[in-house]
């Protein structure tokens, strides 16, 4: 468990305060397309993933998987739900091989989340997911797809060249064949570039001109 001494949130715990987390807590591993939870069962553990990656997703009407979220180690899972005292809003499996290490809520509540610091790290944190879930939504209210793949790409500028197209395509739910023409069109207009065989920004003004 000194996994938990890692994590930014507890890595100024003494040893007493250390212990007693630990005495709260386990160990999980999972493998790849496990499911972690499911959509409606309780948040009775504050999840922190500290290997691998899980994706947060529902079913939309047709009862199509719509990506809300991709979480990378190290981060909390789903503390919202936690801090809310309600279930679980959303489904969530992992991407490949993880380890999650399970904390008892209620516990944790209690005695860290007493503590002014502590708070203010695990409101920053909810603030990140709350963030990410507004991008998520205004993401998808956009019904252009050449709209939609431009503000992606200009919302998550810093990470694209490390997403697949295949995820990229996950997130904004469309088809990878769509994905693939709609960015072979931007390179031929010299707004993207291929760069060692990943996706760069080449006329950002450009690319903002789209959405």
């Amino acid at each position: 468990m000194s996994k938990l001494k890692e994590f930014y949130l507890f890595n100024s715990l003494d040893k007493k305060d250390l212990e007693l987390l630990e005495s709260i807590s386990f160990e999980k591993k999972f493998t790849e397309d496990e499911l972690v939870f499911y959509k409606g069962d309780e948040s009775k553990y504050l999840l922190l993933l500290i290997s691998g990656c899980v994706k947060i997703y529902r079913h939309d009407f047709k009862d199509n998987e719509v990506t809300i979220h991709n979480i990378k180690a190290a981060s909390f899972i789903a503390e919202l739900a936690n801090y809310e005292n309600i279930p679980y809003p959303a489904n969530c499996r992992c991407e490949m091989d993880s380890k999650i290490i399970f904390i008892d809520y209620k516990k944790f509540e209690e005695y860290f989340l007493q503590k002014n610091e502590f708070l203010l790290i695990f409101i920053k944190s909810l603030t990140k997911k709350i963030k990410a879930l507004e991008l998520f939504i205004s993401t998808n209210m956009i019904e252009d797809v050449d709209a939609k793949i431009a503000k992606f790409i200009y919302d998550n500028k810093t990470e694209i060249s490390s997403l697949k197209q295949i995820k990229i395509a996950e997130l904004l739910n469309i088809r990878q064949e769509t994905l693939s023409r709609k960015l072979a069109k931007l390179k031929k207009d010299e707004v993207l570039e291929n760069k060692k065989g990943k996706i760069e920004i080449k006329d950002e003004r450009a690319l903002r001109a789209l959405f």
